[in-house]
């Protein structure tokens, strides 16, 4: 069993971390107006300027809170529960991602629930053409589907925008590893278990050239993470507590995947980027 992306309890860091980038980053990838500076609030991505506000309608019409503000899990309405995750949990990690969302991007979204960061990806993507595969319970493929087709307004996706499979993400992944397939963005709101090897089948599917987010820990002690370029840029973006990723899949490991952000970079170069270019 997978965890669902939407199971959270944000701690006080992370919306203080969407203030203070807002103020520390007024130009690029930053949130402008979210700091009485004036302007409409908006995320800048990669190839363009994407309306704050218009993001917050989508989120919302998923079941989501409508405000990076009120950082406010919802609940979901699928029978397997969960809730969806907090606007302002999603957006540092859409800010981080859309540079990476390029032309033809795979995208794989480990536990989707509402489907809502799928349709958030797919919002933020600068370019045409980028396809999400998202997998989660199989009680959540019909819900997200419907939720995904009946948007409305800026943001409208086809079916051939995204595909989601219900059953272990972990089934999936190892299936993907013996195919050889890989994805340009890869991202998980579910917590990997640091003594499992959970964080290595998931990153071995992404690109070298890629980026993922992604959060790691036990509860009480979880962070989300950015990965990019083979490991070479990891950041720890905020503290969360998230639901733990499960599957019989995936049994303990002889180590523990460290969670302080300079050494899990060098993990990961070291064993999931070793042998591969950049």
């Amino acid at each position: 069993r997978v965890g669902t992306e939407e199971t959270h309890t944000m701690a006080p860091a992370a919306m203080s971390f969407v203030r203070l980038h807002a103020l520390r980053r007024p130009l690029g990838f930053a949130l402008l107006g979210l700091c009485g500076l004036g302007q409409k609030p908006f995320l800048s991505a990669a190839g363009g300027a994407l309306p704050l506000d218009e993001l917050s309608a989508l989120h919302q019409k998923f079941g989501g809170d409508a405000s990076v503000w009120a950082n406010q899990p919802m609940p979901q309405r699928a029978r397997s529960g969960g809730t969806i995750s907090a606007l302002s949990v999603q957006i540092p990690a859409l800010e981080r991602l859309a540079p990476y969302l390029r032309p033809g991007a795979s995208v794989f979204d480990l536990g989707f629930g509402s489907g809502v960061m799928t349709a958030m990806l797919l919002a933020a993507a600068p370019s045409s053409g980028v396809r999400v595969i998202g997998v989660d319970l199989e009680d959540k493929v019909k819900v997200a589907t419907e939720n995904m087709l009946k948007t409305s307004g800026p943001f409208r996706f086809q079916r051939e925008q995204f595909e989601f499979l219900g059953g272990d993400a972990f089934h999936y992944l190892q299936r993907w590893k013996d195919e050889g397939k890989t994805f340009d963005v890869v991202y998980s709101g579910c917590s990997f278990d640091p003594d499992t090897q959970q964080l290595a089948l998931f990153l071995g599917r992404l690109k070298p050239t890629g980026a993922a987010v992604f959060n790691l820990g036990n509860p009480g002690k979880q962070g989300m993470y950015f990965v990019a370029d083979g490991g070479k840029k990891c950041e720890l973006l905020m503290r969360v507590n998230f639901m733990m990723a499960e599957s019989p899949l995936t049994p303990p490991a002889s180590d523990s995947v460290p969670l302080d952000p300079s050494r899990l970079g060098q993990w990961i170069q070291q064993n999931i980027f070793t042998d591969k270019e950049l």
